[in-house]
């Protein structure tokens, strides 16, 4: 008899513990993690040297995700682009809390992958071109508002971006 008794005491206690573990979700608190688009929506980011004056924006959206004004000396205005991805020419492979990475397009593209990560006020792009070759390019949190840039009004279609000029030193 005490057998029974110690086997319905095993068998309560495994209940207890089975249906005190289990996940009702009332209890859990949603953890909310940004990606990387979500979190650098909007910013505005300066890239200049002696051969290059480029601000771009980040924008949590595919049909402008990387918005450029690009300084033209000549004309001492800039040339704005609205993406500086062509339609097909791009794959988000990641976009985590920390980073953002884009697949270049095989056939359209000048590079295999784009790596961007943020630090502070620093924007960190690297760029992979082939398997044996990449660069990094640093970009600097802009201080002014690029609606206050002064645009070039005939933007032709020799619309030229930071990557080319990059790419084609």
């Amino acid at each position: 008899m005490k057998s029974i008794s110690t086997y319905k005491y095993i068998m309560l206690l495994v209940f207890t513990v089975i249906f005190s573990c289990t996940d009702t979700g009332e209890d859990i608190q949603t953890i909310n993690i940004e990606d990387f688009l979500k979190k650098n929506d909007g910013t505005e980011w300066l890239l200049s040297n002696d051969d290059v004056k480029v601000y771009i924006r980040l924008n949590d959206n595919l049909e402008q995700l990387i918005e450029q004004w690009r300084y033209d000396l000549e004309l001492n205005c800039y040339e704005y682009n609205s993406n500086i991805f062509s339609p097909g020419n791009l794959k988000i492979v990641e976009n985590s809390s920390y980073e953002l990475t884009i697949e270049g397009d095989a056939v359209l593209s000048d590079y295999e992958q784009m790596t961007l990560t943020r630090e502070g006020n620093t924007l960190k792009v690297l760029i992979t071109i082939t398997e044996w070759q990449e660069e990094a390019v640093y970009f600097t949190k802009a201080t002014l508002q690029l609606e206050d840039l002064e645009r070039c009004t005939d933007q032709g279609e020799n619309k030229t971006d930071w990557l080319d000029l990059f790419l084609n030193r």
